[in-house]
């Protein structure tokens, strides 16, 4: 792999703006404010949420005594007397504050791309619209398994300038990259192996289009040199396109021969290299096209088979993805609150299917400007066996549409949806957060849905009781 020189970064006396500082503790915003305040910058911190919506992170930064804030709101003057912009992923780069930067000429940044102009190691960056904190996970049990040390940071809750200043030459590093993130990537520093899991519709109330969602995945890979990597999904039409524009080497995962690694409901195929579907601890086949992604990323970074098939044999899944919180009576409970897509929810219903009677879904949330026309067309011929609960939002309208002639029944809320499907449900069935949609209308993001979703479940018994 190349070697890079880094970037030198501002100290003493120059004056960073952090322009969104979030509400994860160890998240984009407020790891950025951290670490540029530790080199002994002059740090102002803006967001347009109040104090008491950031009250955990500005506890965090008490020790820094130094950092300015300007909360609720963006000023005008803090992008004006900066040296540097530090943006978070989720603040968009047409933004007026972004456009006053680069009117002013003044260099903006991000959490992901200074630490790809630090980073001593080799770094391995999965994006994709489903699969990337899986697939992130998979191949870093891999390494570990193998004796490498790794970091694992991204848009896995973690940025990775919480472990910058720890990491040696010949550690690994894995991020998760959202689409915000991989249009930061720096273009003179690029990730080494770049893994793209798939590209379905996703964030279109964020995006143009299609057009400019793809554009932004792919510039994990754009800038890549000759000797990097890049692990395309070919029975993608983006993966297919891709992966004759690459500057770098081409890998390629799925269902044909001519694949690098070939999948199927049966397991995965690499040379050599072999597992079948039964020694996974995962359910559904999107999740083996996860694997079979993440053993060639593994394969590029040296990993022999032996530990490959170690790791993929005891890797569970993740919470929020697929995860039985509970067997209550005879029915098992899914949280599956990181499907934010039609496409996702149909992933849970094929993983579920052959393991169920009937499936209890809850579904609807805030809309992303997504189409329903498959999951209704796929529901719609399942309706002996589904029951709909539609939480309120604003894709919940749109998903209804699509169900005419199912059992759909509108819920007040979360509580509601478990309390309902629960008392219908009987042994051998299946009730399962697959929402389809964004969080945004009732919780502040996907996890506070899911964490939610396993207090109720867990409460089962004393709600039944006070019901009955």
């Amino acid at each position: 792999m190349r070697q890079k020189r880094p970037r030198s970064l501002p100290g003493k006396k120059k004056r960073v703006l952090i322009l969104g500082l979030g509400q994860y503790p160890k998240g984009s915003g407020i790891s950025a404010a951290m670490f540029f305040a530790k080199l002994g910058a002059e740090v102002t911190v803006t967001d347009l949420k109040k104090a008491k919506d950031l009250a955990g992170n500005l506890s965090r930064l008490k020790r820094y005594r130094h950092i300015r804030y300007t909360l609720g709101r963006h000023n005008p003057a803090d992008i004006r007397r900066s040296d540097l912009i530090v943006a978070n992923p989720r603040v968009r780069p047409d933004a007026k504050e972004l456009r006053l930067a680069r009117k002013l000429g003044i260099p903006v940044t991000s959490d992901i791309a200074v630490f790809l102009e630090q980073c001593p190691a080799t770094v391995i960056a999965v994006t994709g619209t489903r699969g990337k904190s899986t697939t992130s996970s998979m191949i870093a049990a891999m390494l570990k398994e193998s004796g490498r040390c790794v970091w694992l940071g991204g848009n896995i809750l973690v940025s990775p300038l919480t472990f910058l200043s720890r990491i040696r030459s010949g550690d690994v590093v894995v991020l998760e990259l959202s689409s915000w993130q991989c249009e930061s990537l720096p273009q003179n520093h690029s990730p080494h192996i770049a893994v793209v899991t798939n590209l379905l519709r996703d964030h279109l109330n964020t995006y143009g289009g299609m057009t400019d969602y793809a554009e932004a995945k792919a510039q994990i890979f754009r800038h890549q040199g000759t000797k990097d990597i890049v692990i395309l999904n070919s029975d993608d039409s983006y993966g297919k396109r891709w992966a004759k524009e690459a500057p770098g080497i081409v890998r390629t995962f799925g269902k044909s021969r001519s694949n690098d690694a070939l999948y199927s409901a049966r397991g995965i195929r690499s040379g050599s290299f072999s597992i079948a579907a039964n020694d996974l601890q995962l359910l559904g086949e999107h999740n083996i096209s996860n694997a079979a992604a993440a053993v060639l990323a593994a394969k590029a970074a040296s990993v022999p088979s032996g530990a490959i098939r170690r790791a993929l044999r005891s890797f569970r899944p993740l919470p929020y993805r697929l995860e039985t919180v509970r067997m209550y009576r005879g029915v098992r409970y899914v949280n599956d609150t990181c499907a934010t897509t039609p496409d996702g929810t149909l992933a849970a219903y094929n993983a579920f299917k052959p393991h169920s009677k009937n499936m209890f879904f809850i579904l609807g949330g805030a809309d992303k400007m997504l189409d329903y026309c498959e999951l209704g067309r796929v529901f719609r011929r399942a309706k002996h066996r589904l029951r709909i609960f539609l939480l309120p939002g604003s894709a919940s309208n749109k998903i209804e549409k699509e169900l005419r002639g199912c059992a759909v029944r509108q819920v007040r809320d979360l509580a509601d949806a478990v309390i309902s499907s629960s008392g219908l449900a009987k042994a051998g069935d299946s009730v399962i957060l697959s929402p389809g949609a964004a969080s945004f209308d009732q919780f502040r993001n996907e996890f506070e849905r899911g964490d939610m979703f396993v207090r109720l479940v867990k409460r089962l018994p004393r709600r039944a009781a006070r019901k009955a």
